[in-house]
């Protein structure tokens, strides 16, 4: 079953409606009065925000990336086991603020 709720407004009215006027026999119907076999049968619309297609779009734009380094990963176990692995903390802090950075600048069109 569609839904329209663009013609609705903020009182849940229909817009351009008066005040005194009386809403339009389909609007009011219940879906209760239709037989279960006529809803069954009845297609259902669904909109979705732009920020759930944003969602959806980076969704599948991770899923392309693979989740692990894998060559970084046995790079930095061998620095580990041979015990030359060091941690730099100004090189970390600074790859934080240059990723917040980055990220505030961007639109959320670009993301």
């Amino acid at each position: 079953m569609a839904v329209n709720i663009s013609s609705l407004d903020l009182n849940g009215s229909r817009a351009g409606a008066t005040a005194g006027a009386a809403p339009n026999a389909s609007a009011t119907q219940s879906t209760s009065t239709i037989p279960q076999d006529a809803t069954q049968q009845q297609q259902t619309q669904v909109s979705i925000t732009s920020t759930a297609s944003l969602l959806a779009r980076l969704q599948q734009a991770l899923a392309a990336e693979p989740a692990v380094d894998r060559g970084r990963v046995d790079s930095i176990s061998r620095a580990l086991a041979a015990g030359s692995y060091r941690i730099n903390g100004d090189n970390i802090a600074r790859g934080l603020i240059h990723t917040e950075r980055a990220l505030g600048e961007l639109q959320l069109s670009q993301i």
